[in-house]
């Protein structure tokens, strides 16, 4: 079907409509061109001669020249090198037609720089010519399409552009007419492009653009553009820039960007932040984030209008700037709006937080850092408009609601305006704003008018002072007066104000507010605070504030007030405090936070009095009224002109109140108030202008009951105030007296009741009047009443009880009438008191019974003294204090009391034996030091000095410093410690040591818990001792001189006496350590028998706490048990084992000129006498001499030679015990002859002497054992078993006969069982073979008999044996057949050979 027969045939009516317009049309022609003459005909026929024109040109380029341009090639190339200065190449040329258009391309256009290095590569150009370049005499394109171009644009170290290759000079101004030609072409497109960009000033990695499509349609004054390209890896991907702009008609040049109008859209996602940034003209400084970003822009004649951007960052960190802190955010989602209010003469989008006009709106903004901290969904708009023209700067702010403390903290990494930031830093926000407006004008902080609405919750601000208003100078505008803000915690409510007038709603709980401008503590602190207050400012500095009601909560407290106040805000107002109208009631006020409500009006002497003296207690049913100028407060009554200013009052109960009406003020000696505080108070409290009165109807001082207490001070405001203090006091006396002690009373007193204690009751009656500006000069009478009271007055003084009397004193001292009392077990009289010297005199005249003189002693010394003191004896004593030292003298002649203490210290109840007692105080060495001295004399019979010193600081008792006893003799002198001198015909010692004995036992337990100093009033440094007779441990010592004396721990005694004459000296820190030493040196030493005893305790130790000191002892001259030994040499150490004395023997040499003994050994502690174990050697030179000094004389002539061996027995070791003793010895004597014994005297040695052999045998040896057997040798060995002596080979050689003994000997029974031999000398032969075997000391008796008879067969006719037993001194000695004792021999030669 064709294109006319598809179509509808006309009807008749269309055709006819259509010759109609025909006509309507062709008529109006017809008739114009009739009209127009000739000059309308000339211009339609030029009209159709260039139509031809036209086509014939259309016609020679289609078919002429367009065919033909391949061939121009070469022209094209040098034409554009020599055009643009650089090399152009271009691969082919081509053209063609499109409709009416002609058509150009060019293939493999290449431009380069004048390096000859590539810089523009343009794969394909297509362009299709627009006609228009005919009327317009310029080239014009319908199109121009670029394919795969690649540019580079470079910027060298000096900042120099090149684009392409080109420098692009950025300091010369343009004619704007490439950027004209570019927007004149009607579409230019890039398909598949690169762009690569260089920076070589910045060091920045180049920057790539691929896939670049880039489209522009431009049509008259609207162009539309849209970017699409891919950029580097890890920048961003994709990026997508779209906008439509129109500009300006007739717009000089299209560079100024004021002639622009239109949007823009962008799109980046997946953007790296930090990479991004080193390609961006940008302060901040990220080191990570990515994120996806999407924004709108529109321009109004170059303004940006309005900038909507929606970000979604996540993991942002780094800062907007170099000086703001770093921010670090896990993710940051919400749209940004932002418009500029003034465009021009300003950079563009740098202006937003500059100084161009601008507004700023976050809408669903939401940030989370990644500590946790989160900014909500906030929604906010802020609006900057900068001053011009002599107006001040104003912004705008509103938000539906914003969480300040969240937003503040996020604001500091925002590069804000400096105004903005001072203000953020100066309020420092916290809390919820709701539905929040406001808006104010001026530069912070100099606002010229501000309006602000809306609510809050739990807001807190900073504190601002109040500034006053200003008027204009110069170009600055005039301010307004702006209050003092309070600041505030955790406030609640609403507020709608202005520069002019406010209104104030509070409905808070746990608020603060500081308010430094009305009261002394600037905060105050609040459980709930409901407040409706408003408030005007009248005449740009007159500030009223209308206080409607305010409700107050704070723990129990509860207070409600209303009011007004009125204050200039002027600086140099004459009334800073202004004028106040308040009234109200409290309940259940603390009274320790009163220096939270004191206004800051009130005069500082009034509330640092306030402050200081109500420590404690609560205040109901307060009324409160203040009305007035408050530079006047409190309206004193004294003062016309103050009180008719307005009144002051305030009046109500008190309860478990607490008043220091000092202050404060403490005492110069201590740490405590200057006079006690009131506690307790229950009463009332009247504040009427400046007077204060207060009514204790019940209260307590340090524990006293008071009554009737009042405290009134006439006028608060007059210099130096008098506070009058009158009531009466009743309770313990010691409680009366510890007031007394912590009041200035005290220090008027003398002190002299520091030390004094008592029991029971009493009272005290005081008045007072204290100046409060200066408490030195008060001013006190009072009366202490005794009730029958026990009472020690002074230390030095006796306890006295059932006292009766009253003491009086005022500022200036104290008086004691007559106080009836009882002390030392009889009646006293008391009386004395102030003197004109400041002195303090007390007399005391009693009667002191011995139990009485007992009592007074300390608890730990009575039992000491039980029995020692009977009857009783009158006193006087005198005591006189100043300056807190008492000195004492006491007198009597203790007649009617008995002493029965060892001699010489023992008197009858009826002789007389003055004593006096004498304390002395001293000036201290230092200033915490107490000094005195103590002197007591006893007749003529002894003398004492004790130079004492305590700290006072301590309760420690006093510490003899020095001094010296007497006993006999004047009390010597002392550098240090104690010294004693005695002389007495005749000193028992026992005597003393038995009562200091039964003394220790009785004060051990007292002792152990408390050191009750009295060991430094005795303990010796020092003792010089004479006595005709001195009794010790039950010996008398004639003659007896000792002198004792130390030197830093270092003791010696020089001793002399009938019994001993040397020294002793040892160290008395060393004796508690171990290896200590007590050395002795002696010309003599007797040691009777009798001190077995003595010396085995000091062994023992038992008596001694600690470890007993080592023995370096040299005598002389030893004489044990009336024997003289010779010269002594000990050493000796001591230790505990298993909890055991044991002394280690270190060496025992005992010499004289028979013989030398070295030993050494132990002694163990035991349950007994303990345990002697020696190793000895006793080499003698004269052993019958030896006998004779050991008490057996006549018993030995001659003999010399070694006994050694080892032997251990029960008991000391110069007291050998036989039944215990065990050991071994080795005899060796030689050259002797044993003399004829008597058996009393040395019953062993003869059993030895064989002298009971001729008594019983009187046909045998009688010569040779009758008067006596010389020996040439005997030697032997034996072993000792508790007393048990065994030997089998004891041999004795003499000139006649060789004897050999073996068996045993019992030394505690004085028994015998002995086998002896005789062998007689019958020849030189025989003689030599006998001796051979007696020197061997192996050899048994049996082994010796056998080896004689078989070398001598003949010598066993000449042997005979014996068997000996019975005692020793009745001997059974029966003789014994030699054969039998051969067959003994033999078998024991036989086991000999087995080697048994």
């Amino acid at each position: 079907m064709t294109k006319e027969s598809a179509s509808p045939a006309p009807t008749r009516r269309s055709r006819h409509l259509l010759s109609s317009l025909r006509m309507l049309v062709a008529l109006p022609c017809r008739r114009l061109w009739r009209a127009g003459g000739c000059g309308l005909r000339a211009v339609c026929w030029g009209l159709l001669g260039l139509y031809f024109v036209f086509s014939l040109l259309v016609l020679v380029l289609r078919y002429v020249l367009l065919p033909q341009v391949g061939s121009y090639q070469t022209e094209v190339e040098t034409a554009l090198t020599a055009s643009i200065g650089r090399p152009v190449k271009i691969a082919s040329l081509e053209a063609s037609w499109q409709g009416l258009h002609p058509q150009f391309a060019l293939h493999q256009v290449q431009l380069f720089d004048q390096h000859g290095q590539l810089a523009l590569a343009l794969p394909e150009v297509r362009t299709t010519l627009s006609w228009w370049s005919l009327p317009l005499a310029e080239l014009r394109f319908r199109r121009i399409e670029l394919v795969a171009p690649e540019l580079t644009i470079q910027r060298d170290e000096r900042g120099q552009l090149y684009i392409g290759g080109f420098l692009l000079d950025t300091q010369r101004q343009g004619d704007g007419k490439g950027l004209d030609w570019v927007l004149a072409q009607q579409q230019i497109r890039i398909r598949g492009g690169k762009l690569h960009w260089r920076d070589q000033t910045r060091g920045t990695p180049g920057a790539n653009l691929s896939g670049v499509n880039f489209d522009l349609n431009n049509h008259w004054q609207q162009h539309q553009f849209s970017l699409l390209a891919q950029m580097n890896e890890g920048l961003a991907q994709p990026l997508d820039v779209r906008g439509n702009l129109r500009h300006a008609s007739f717009a000089k040049t299209l560079l100024n960007r004021s002639v622009w109008s239109g949007e823009i859209y962008a799109f980046l996602s997946q953007a790296d932040l930090p990479a991004l940034q080193a390609y961006l003209p940008l302060n901040s400084q990220l080191q990570q984030g990515k994120g996806t970003l999407r924004a709108w822009m529109q321009l109004d004649a170059g303004r940006m209008a309005d900038l909507t951007l929606d970000v979604l960052l996540r993991q942002v960190q780094g800062k907007f700037a170099k000086d703001l802190p770093a921010l670090d955010m896990q993710e940051i989602r919400g749209r940004i709006t932002a418009s500029e209010k003034i465009s021009f003469a300003r950079k563009y989008l740098p202006s937003v937080f500059g100084p161009a006009g601008h507004t700023l709106a976050l809408t669903d903004f939401s940030m989370t850092a990644r500590d946790g901290l989160r900014l909500p969904p906030t929604s906010i708009r802020e609006s900057f408009t900068p001053g011009s023209d002599g107006q001040s700067e104003q912004v705008e702010l509103s938000s539906p609601m914003l969480d300040l403390q969240t937003l503040v903290q996020f604001a500091e990494h925002l590069p804000l305006p400096a105004g903005q930031r001072q203000m953020l830093n100066d309020f420092a926000p916290k809390g919820v704003l709701k539905n929040l407006r406001a808006q104010w004008r001026g530069s912070y902080p100099e606002i010229l008018s501000y309006q602000v609405q809306g609510q809050f919750e739990n807001l807190s601000l900073r504190a601002q002072p109040a500034r006053a208003a200003q008027a204009k100078r110069g170009k600055r505008p005039a301010t307004a007066a702006v209050p003092a803000i309070p600041g505030f915690d955790n406030l609640s409510g609403s507020i709608e104000a202005n520069e002019k007038n406010g209104k104030l709603v509070l409905n808070s709980t746990a608020l603060a507010l500081h308010t430094a401008s009305y009261f002394v503590d600037p905060s105050l602190y609040f459980d709930r605070l409901f407040v409706h207050a408003n408030w005007k400012i009248a005449n740009d500095d007159l500030l009223t504030v209308q206080l409607q009601k305010f409700d107050a909560e704070q723990g129990n407290m509860r207070a409600s007030f209303s009011g007004r106040h009125t204050v200039s805000l002027r600086a140099d107002t004459d009334n800073p405090a202004g004028n106040l109208d308040l009234s109200g009631r409290i309940d259940r006020f603390d009274l320790k936070t009163i220096d939270k409500y004191i206004p800051a009006s009130a005069p500082q002497d009034l509330r640092y009095w306030l402050t200081h003296s109500l420590l404690d207690g609560y205040a109901d049913e307060v009324q409160v009224k203040v009305r007035g100028d408050l530079s006047h407060f409190p309206f004193a009554a004294n003062d016309s002109r103050a009180a008719q200013a307005g009144e002051f009052r305030v009046k109500g109960s008190l309860s478990g109140a607490k008043l220091d009406f000092t202050a404060g003020q403490l005492s110069d000696t201590s740490k405590q108030a200057l006079w006690p505080v009131i506690e307790q108070i229950r009463g009332s409290f009247v504040f009427d202008r400046a007077r204060m009165e207060i009514s204790g109807d019940t209260a307590k001082t340090l524990g006293v009951d008071l009554k009737k207490v009042k405290a009134i001070i006439p006028d608060l405001m007059t210099h130096g105030a008098v506070l009058q203090i009158d009531g009466t006091a009743s309770g313990l006396l010691q409680q009366m007296l510890g007031y007394v002690a912590a009041s200035p009373v005290q220090g008027w007193l003398g002190h002299f009741l520091d030390e004094t204690k008592a029991s029971g009751l009493s009272s005290l009656n005081l008045k007072l009047q204290l100046p409060l500006l200066h408490l030195i000069d008060a001013k006190v009478n009072g009366i202490l009443q005794f009730q029958n009271n026990d009472v020690m007055l002074q230390p030095g003084i006796p306890q006295v009880s059932a006292a009766n009397g009253k003491l009086e004193f005022n500022e200036t001292g104290l008086t004691i009438p007559s106080l009836k009392a009882i002390a030392l077990g009889g009646p006293l009289v008391i009386s004395g008191g102030s003197q004109k010297d400041n002195a303090i005199r007390i007399r005391l005249d009693g009667t002191a019974s011995a139990q009485g003189l007992i009592s007074y002693l300390p608890p730990e010394h009575r039992r000491i003294m039980d029995g020692r003191l009977s009857g009783s004896s009158r006193y006087t004593a005198a005591v006189n204090v100043k300056k807190q030292l008492p000195e004492i003298v006491v007198e009597s002649s203790l007649q009617g009391m008995a002493l029965h203490f060892p001699e010489p210290l023992r008197k009858a109840a009826t002789e007389i034996l003055p004593l006096k007692v004498e304390l002395t105080p001293l000036a201290g060495n230092e200033s915490n030091q107490l000094r005195d001295e103590l002197k007591l004399q006893l007749g003529t019979l002894a003398q004492a000095r004790f130079l004492r010193q305590k700290q006072r600081d301590n309760d420690k008792g006093w510490r003899v410093a020095r001094g010296g006893i007497g006993i006999g003799q004047p009390a010597p002198d002392s550098e240090q410690g104690m010294a004693w001198q005695i002389q007495l015909p005749k000193l028992n010692m026992d005597e003393w040591s038995q009562w200091l004995d039964n003394m220790s036992a009785k004060s051990a337990a007292s002792a152990a818990v408390t050191d009750t100093g009295l060991e430094s009033y005795f303990y010796p440094a020092s003792l010089q001792l004479r006595a005709g007779h001195l009794h010790v441990m039950g010996k008398q010592f004639d003659d007896m001189q000792l002198a004792l004396t130390q030197q830093k721990g270092n003791w010696k005694a020089g001793m002399k006496s009938a019994q001993m004459a040397g020294t002793l000296s040892w160290n008395e820190a060393a004796l508690t350590q171990a290896n200590s030493v007590i050395t002795g040196r002696f010309d003599y030493l007797k040691i009777p028998a009798s001190a077995a005893k003595e010396v085995t305790e000091l062994l023992d130790g038992k008596k001694m706490q600690t470890q007993l000191p080592g023995l370096d002892i040299v005598v002389d001259q030893l004489e044990l048990v009336n024997k003289k030994m010779g010269r002594l040499e000990l050493q000796a150490s001591n230790q505990l084992v298993n909890g055991r004395s044991e002394w280690q023997l270190r060496k025992i040499n005992l010499k004289n000129p028979d013989a030398e003994l070295k030993a050494s050994g132990k002694w163990l502690q035991q349950a007994d006498a303990g345990q002697t174990q020696l190793e000895y050697v006793l080499d003698i030179q004269h052993a019958g001499q030896l006998l004779n000094r050991l008490g057996f004389a006549n018993v030995l002539q001659g003999g010399k030679g070694k006994i050694e061996g080892n032997l251990r027995w029960n008991g000391l070791p110069f007291a050998m015990d036989l039944p215990s003793m065990s050991g071994k010895m080795q005899l060796d004597l030689a050259a002797g002859q044993f003399l004829k014994v008597d058996p009393g005297a040395a019953k062993l040695l003869g059993v030895l002497s064989m002298q009971s052999l001729p008594r019983r045998l009187t046909l045998d040896f009688r010569d040779v054992f009758s008067e006596g057997f010389a020996f040439d040798g005997i030697n032997g060995h034996a072993v000792i078993e508790k007393g048990l002596a065994h030997t089998e080979n004891l041999k004795m050689r003499g000139l006649n006969a060789t004897v050999l003994m073996a068996g045993k000997a019992d030394i505690v029974h004085e028994t015998q069982d002995l086998h002896v031999v005789v062998i007689p000398v019958v020849n030189a032969g025989a003689a030599s073979v006998v001796y051979g075997l007696a020197v061997n000391p192996v050899i048994g008796l049996g082994t010796f008999l056998a080896q004689l008879f078989l070398r001598e067969p003949l010598a066993k006719a000449f042997t005979f044996e014996y068997g000996l037993t019975g005692s020793w001194t009745e001997p059974v000695v029966k003789k014994l057949e030699v054969g039998l004792s051969h067959s003994a021999s033999s078998a024991e030669t036989s086991k000999t050979g087995r080697g048994e």
